[in-house]
């Protein structure tokens, strides 16, 4: 006969009931996300004891009816009664039981778990993620110090049954109370860490939405669990006299609910892997005992140096004590300092003197990959370009990538621009006489960062709405820089936010790679005006921009060529000028040369000629007389008894070097 405890099932029910009801009135109050997670946990749990208080009710009557038959058997006449066949209404309705009911109410499970998952995550969860995109300051929690008190005993009431209950259990080895308990033990958890968070949202309560998040993972875990339990189920060979398992519970939340269970399990395969009783060595009975008080006494430890806070040189920190109602904050300075726990009090960083940045318009995509490439108007690069262009269905995102220019001059084009500025500023440390700091300044708003960007903002447009596109791209970007930056630093000062404008950049700037009619907005501009949408161009504005540029540099092109042509031109006329009186000058001068050298002869041989004028001359014969007749041919005839003559034949009608070529003789040389 299998042991039963119909009491302790009870207990488990209807303690389970008042804690559905207790924590839905919670989750109503403080909207919170885990709260409402907690709640689908204890409504599986409420299903889970309600099954097992039906099964111990069967499976006690079955053994009554087991006892009485015994009984009966044991009487006068007992064979003799029951010889025709055994009648046992109570042993078929709990194998009814367990055969139908019992995969019904896992299906039943599933779907809950199932339901569970999508409601937090697509609608709960969703909800939230999106309020949190339109508030700076988001209010997740409400009325805590209700949901403080209730988590608080709730988790108190279900940790002391629910250890009760499980460890009962184990000792009377009752495996239809065991799912319960380890139930009512799992979720006086999940309270405990309500009430942490539910303390928590008081300084943050996004907190409230990360646990939820984890809460909603761990019941699609549970749905996991499930189904692939009532396939195995399926598949399982049944044997006759043996125990099935209990769809209805999970192996998962007895794990968290008795994480010693392990050790135990832990302790069965390393007997069998070394092949001896490893689980009672008293280094394995220590950690199975002590385990959790190490892990506590670490968390402890981790918990308190919290208290400790060590700020650089160059940072400040505002102490800010949560246990102190005036909410009063004191100031610290670089070094190691002492506090009250987390989140007992905590210290708010801030780095003054230090350079900050933001980016007006579209942030530059830092990726090298886009960093080391040609940056193209008609291919848009930066982070988030898509979700900036777009935005989401409440608007968040438009009107941070497109510019107007030129809108405030009647004589100037208006036009779109797509800029990446960055501005670089820094916080002042100390007050003086004409301008404010950190304290008295920049804290003095609840997000500064948030107020600066957006003075900033304001700055750029106004600026770019007073200029043109082309003056902008061309010539236009020193003086844009030095007067946004001058601008921005006076409207700071105005708001007294104790800043300092150190550089605005204009370097990237240019015209969208989108046409007028696909940029956010047109569309919806262009529904109430049919004519609008004649005017519209379908070209991207880069693209016509780029248009106009390239005409522009293909006439200045021609201009150059040109220029260059009659410079060409000019210059070649010049050179041959230049060539003809260096030639003449040339000339010239040789020629006064010779006329100089001429002059000098006959200076020279003037003096020889009047001493000895016929002897001179006969000189001057004989000498010319001498070179002419150095490379002329000579005849002289000897003959006896007679006067030497000399024939001289001034004409050469043969090349003298052809007369000395010498021929060779027919046949060769032999």
């Amino acid at each position: 006969m299998e042991k039963t405890n119909k009491s302790g099932g009870l207990w488990n029910v209807a303690i389970s009931f008042g804690a559905v009801v207790l924590t839905g009135v919670v989750a109503w109050k403080t909207t919170s996300t885990m709260a409402l997670a907690v709640s689908f946990f204890l409504v599986l749990c409420l299903l889970v004891s309600l099954v097992g208080l039906l099964h111990m009710d069967l499976t006690d009557r079955e053994g009554m009816e087991a006892l009485e038959m015994d009984a009966i058997k044991a009487g006068r006449g007992g064979d003799a009664l029951f010889e025709q066949g055994e009648v046992l209404p109570a042993k078929r309705s709990r194998e009814q039981f367990e055969r139908w009911l019992v995969p019904v109410v896992a299906v039943v499970m599933l779907g809950m778990q199932l339901g569970g998952v999508y409601y937090l995550g697509f609608v709960k969860i969703s909800m939230v993620l999106e309020g949190l995109k339109s508030q700076t300051v988001p209010v997740l929690v409400e009325h805590q110090y209700l949901g403080l008190a209730g988590a608080a005993l709730l988790a108190v009431i279900l940790f002391m049954r629910g250890q009760f209950a499980s460890n009962l259990a184990r000792l009377q080895r009752d495996r239809l109370l065991q799912p319960s308990s380890d139930f009512i033990l799992f979720t006086a958890y999940l309270f405990i860490v309500l009430a942490a968070v539910l303390a928590v949202s008081f300084k943050e309560q996004r907190a409230d939405l990360w646990v939820g998040i984890v809460l909603t993972c761990l019941m699609a875990a549970l749905a996991v669990e499930n189904l692939l339990s009532m396939i195995f189920e399926i598949y399982r060979p049944r044997v006759s006299g043996r125990e099935g398992r209990l769809l209805y519970r999970s192996r998962l939340i007895g794990l968290i609910a008795k994480p010693e269970n392990l050790f135990t399990t832990a302790g069965k395969v390393l007997d069998y892997q070394f092949g001896f009783k490893v689980s009672e060595t008293w280094g394995y009975q220590f950690l199975r005992e002590r385990l959790g008080v190490l892990v506590g006494i670490q968390i402890i430890i981790f918990w308190l140096s919290t208290s400790v806070v060590t700020l650089g040189p160059s940072e400040r920190g505002r102490l800010q004590n949560l246990l102190n109602s005036s909410s009063s904050s004191q100031w610290l300075g670089s070094g190691i300092h002492f506090k009250l726990p987390w989140p007992l009090a905590e210290v708010e960083r801030f780095h003054p003197n230090q350079v900050h940045s933001f980016y007006v318009g579209l942030e530059a995509d830092d990726d090298p990959d886009v960093v080391n490439r040609a940056r193209l108007w008609l291919k848009p690069s930066g982070k988030n370009y898509d979700s900036e262009l777009n935005g989401n269905h409440n608007g968040v995102g438009k009107g941070k990538i497109f510019f107007p220019t030129g809108s405030g001059k009647t004589d100037v084009d208006e036009n779109v621009i797509v800029p990446s500025i960055p501005v670089h500023y820094q916080i002042y440390e100390n007050s003086k006489e004409n301008r404010k700091g950190l304290e008295d300044g920049w804290l003095r708003y609840s997000d500064p960062e948030a107020v600066i960007k957006e003075l900033a903002h304001r700055v750029v447009s106004r600026y770019f709405i007073s200029k043109d596109m082309k003056t902008l791209m061309r010539t236009g970007r020193n003086q844009a820089m030095e007067d946004v930056k001058r601008e921005l630093q006076e409207l700071t000062n105005a708001y007294e936010l104790g800043v300092e404008i150190l550089f605005v950049g204009m370097a990237d700037l240019r015209p969208p790679a989108e046409s007028p009619m696909m940029m956010q907005g047109m569309k919806e501009d262009m529904g109430g005006d049919p004519n609008k949408k004649e005017t519209m161009q379908m070209s991207p504005v880069a693209a016509v921009f780029e248009r106009a540029i390239m005409a522009n540099i293909t006439q200045e092109t021609g201009k150059a060529l040109a220029r260059n042509a009659a410079r060409r031109e000019q210059s070649m006329q010049s050179n041959q000028v230049q060539t003809i009186l260096d030639t003449a000058i040339s000339d010239a001068e040789v020629k006064l040369i010779v006329a100089k050298s001429r002059l000098e002869l006959s200076r020279q041989q003037n003096e020889p000629f009047h001493r000895a004028p016929r002897l001179f001359s006969l000189w001057l014969y004989t000498r010319a007389v001498k070179r002419s007749l150095v490379d002329t041919r000579k005849y002289i005839v000897a003959v006896k008894n007679a006067d030497i003559s000399a024939d001289i034949d001034l004409k050469e009608t043969i090349r003298r070097g052809m007369l000395d070529v010498k021929v060779p003789p027919a046949g060769g040389n032999k």
